[in-house]
């Protein structure tokens, strides 16, 4: 028989303990937060690790600030920053392997017309090249040039001259003669542009421009006259000029001490070398990446073919390293001890086709050379 309950007896509920480890967890995690960033005032970060010093335990005598921060004192020193000047010696050779022998007749600004450029193409009979002066000193650029300062500053005039160049040189480029054509342009030098602007150019200390004899100089530690360089030297490759000389990659000459201004500041002392070479370098990285053509430049002096001439800041052997060839105002005699001088610091190529002798009326006897046409006394 079935026992009757006399009391009901009531359900239980169930209980959730799943949630008690839930609010330990989020506990632990909020006294980790406050912990955290309570003490991060009392953190101390060093060069080799990140440690925690809490007031109640540090040394009754350090001194701390008004945020109970330590206060650390450290022994005086004397600290200063030198920078070194840019070695060039340790600059790798990599031009001027391939080069080709070259024997031009150089050709004035002046002559750069369709009759003129015909009378020195047939005159090449023992010469196979024309130079080309396309910017002189006067800074006139001889063809339509696109660069930004050219165009910022309105370097080129319109002419007839200037419109034709391109059908020149093609023309030039299809005679059967095979001519090897060559641009020359004058880089720091220039009497135009310092007159459109005065953010280029090295100056006295009066603020006016600098010039001499030469002409006004352009400021070689500046980069946009690097770039422009760069952008006149493209724009002849692209013409189909074979190679691109540059002239005036110098420092004027000074024959007392005459303070200078330039259009920006060096870490290191200044120095001839540094602004020329530093063009030279830059100028040759820019153009590095050409699909075709050979980079020249000119040497002024003869010291600067066994040394730097810190009157120019010009150094030939520094040149040969990046310039397929350099270019040297000599004479018939001498060029023979210009490449004694020169030889040993040649790593690649041929030195009588890479040292271009710039001669006047006598030819020397040589792979290579340019002769300049110059009018004799009738008393010679």
């Amino acid at each position: 028989m079935a026992r009757i309950q006399i009391f009901y007896k009531g359900r239980r509920k169930r209980r959730n303990y799943l949630f008690i480890p839930f609010v330990v967890i989020l506990a632990l995690v909020s006294v980790t937060m406050v912990t955290f960033y309570g003490l991060q005032k009392y953190a101390v970060i060093t060069d080799d690790s990140v440690t925690v010093e809490l007031p109640i335990l540090s040394d009754e005598n350090t001194a701390v600030d008004s945020q109970g921060h330590e206060v650390v004192s450290f022994e005086p020193v004397n600290a200063s920053i030198v920078f070194d000047e840019p070695d060039y010696s340790e600059v790798e050779a990599v031009a001027g392997a391939d080069v080709p022998p070259m024997r031009a007749i150089f050709v004035p600004y002046t002559d750069l017309n369709h009759d003129k450029l015909m009378e020195y193409a047939n005159r090449l009979n023992d010469g196979n090249a024309l130079l080309l002066e396309m910017k002189p000193r006067s800074g006139q650029l001889m063809w339509d040039s696109k660069a930004e300062l050219a165009v910022n500053y309105s370097l080129v005039t319109p002419s007839e001259q200037v419109s034709s160049m391109q059908s020149l040189i093609d023309e030039l480029k299809s005679l059967d003669k095979d001519i090897y054509l060559a641009a020359q342009i004058s880089c720091c030098i220039d009497n135009t542009l310092p007159t459109r602007t005065q953010n280029y150019n090295i100056k006295t200390e009066t603020g006016l421009a600098y010039q001499d004899e030469s002409g006004m100089w352009l400021d070689a530690y500046n980069f946009e006259v690097r770039k422009f360089v760069a952008q006149m030297a493209q724009e002849l490759f692209d013409m189909g000029f074979d190679e691109v000389v540059l002239a005036d990659v110098a420092h004027p000459t000074l024959t007392e001490a005459i303070p200078l201004m330039y259009t920006r500041e060096i870490s290191t002392e200044r120095s001839t070398q540094v602004a020329v070479c530093g063009m030279a370098k830059s100028v040759a990285e820019q153009l590095e990446d050409r699909e075709s053509g050979y980079l020249s430049i000119y040497c002024d002096t003869r010291p600067g073919l066994v040394k730097a001439d810190l009157t120019t800041g010009q150094d030939a052997r520094f040149f040969m390293k990046l310039y397929d060839r350099v270019y040297l105002k000599t004479d018939k005699s001498a060029y023979s001890y210009n490449v004694s001088d020169i030889e040993s610091n040649v790593e690649l190529g041929n030195v009588y086709d890479r040292l271009m002798p710039v001669v006047e009326n006598y030819i020397p006897e040589n792979s290579s050379w340019v002769l300049v046409d110059v009018l004799e006394d009738e008393d010679d």
